[in-house]
């Protein structure tokens, strides 16, 4: 019967083109004019028009979409959906459509019921609804567990998902029922290459981390061989109010850090120079523990820079200090010294000389220096400062 109503359709569509008698001449339609005039067709309508309850002929068209058995109604709704497939991306929404409702059937044959679920997977997977193709590939399989597309599909969407290891396991069971399935060889043979090189990617990154930790623990050592004192976020006390307050984390501290030369058996630092005169600053990412000051200052300023207009900035009269710093552990035990106290330091003196002075405190592995033009005003003034602020 439903075969018999699409063929009328469809010569009821054709026979409503425009022929000599229209006084337009004759002429062919295009298959998207045609299919558009094919659903204008009652028993195909996808919607009904508001007057289709009071419209008998139009109800018990449309009704008999649902005549016959639920496995006529299932095979029915399973071609229109193949039919909306093949016609390609435009026409997956109406694919799926149809599938659902040759699922909602409830068709009593485990073989179609498994069709449906299985061709609702393959829309989901071109639309890219991995997910929903994993659920509808799991259903059929419930229904028949030897449809080798239905694991095809689920493979498609694990590796999708970058689920290796369950797209394996679906070629292979897949390969179970069909050991020379063309399509499940080539997927087995994506997923193992995708596997190896996720597998050689992660032993890289191991072997990268396991350098790394082995270098961190060979800079420790170092460190504390050295004598050499770190605070993190290092705590500060207010001269007024003696509450104490962490400081923010240091903004080079995540991208430089301390190394170790395996060429020299040095450390190397990153050294912050500040110049507070003119809210200033240099940074020098190599400062290995054997140069002096004097060094880089004489480089650094070999020309004046451009913030110097009084040309007071001269290698030879710089005059460089460090705030002392303590951890709140310490001003708890000593307030009285927890006021940070400026110390100046010998332009001949190397780095490690300065790193492990007692007093020094490396603040989130970035040791920085105050540099100030000797014998200025504000060279006065600046150390002048750090002298107010004594205990109450």
């Amino acid at each position: 019967m439903l075969k018999q109503l699409e063929a009328m359709a469809v010569e009821r569509a054709k026979a409503s083109q425009p022929g000599p008698s229209d006084g337009i001449g004759p002429q062919q339609k295009d298959s998207k004019e045609l299919w558009e005039q094919f659903n204008s067709t009652p028993l195909f309508m996808n919607s009904l028009p508001e007057d289709a309850e009071q419209n008998e002929t139009l109800m018990a068209l449309q009704s008999l979409i649902y005549d016959g058995t639920q496995e006529e109604i299932a095979e029915n709704f399973k071609n229109q959906g193949n039919e909306a497939f093949k016609d390609g991306p435009k026409r997956y929404k109406d694919a799926i459509g149809f599938y659902t409702q040759g699922i909602d059937a409830k068709a009593n044959d485990d073989a179609l019921n498994s069709v449906l679920f299985s061709n609702r997977a393959a829309v989901n997977l071109e639309l890219g609804n991995y997910r929903r193709t994993l659920n509808d590939c799991a259903s059929a399989l419930k229904f028949n567990p030897a449809n080798v597309k239905a694991y095809y599909r689920s493979a498609k969407a694990c590796l999708a998902l970058d689920k290796y290891e369950e797209a394996l396991d679906c070629c292979e069971r897949g390969l179970l029922h069909d050991p020379q399935n063309k399509a499940l060889v080539a997927e087995k043979g994506k997923v193992v290459k995708k596997m190896a090189e996720r597998d050689e990617k992660q032993r890289r990154q191991r072997e990268r981390e396991a350098l790394k930790k082995q270098q961190e623990e060979r800079i420790k050592a170092a460190i504390e061989l050295r004598g050499i004192r770190l605070i993190t976020n290092a705590p500060k006390i207010d001269p007024d109010t003696e509450e104490v307050t962490k400081t923010a984390p240091h903004p080079l501290a995540d991208e430089h850090r301390v190394r170790f030369d395996a060429g020299s058996d040095q450390l190397v630092w990153p050294v912050l120079f500040l110049y507070p005169e003119y809210h200033d600053s240099d940074l020098i990412t190599q400062f290995y523990e054997d140069d002096t000051f004097a060094a880089h200052l004489a480089e650094m300023f070999a020309e004046p820079p451009q913030w110097d207009a009084k040309r007071e900035y001269n290698p030879d009269t710089l005059e460089m200090y460090f705030e002392t710093r303590m951890t709140e552990e310490e001003i708890k035990r000593n307030p009285k010294e927890a006021h940070p106290r400026l110390l100046k330091i010998g332009r001949d003196m190397k780095l490690i000389e300065v790193l492990s002075h007692p007093d020094f405190r490396v603040v989130d592995g970035v040791p920085t220096f105050f540099v100030v033009a000797g014998g200025s005003a504000f060279a006065k003034a600046f150390r002048k400062s750090y002298k107010k602020k004594t205990p109450k």
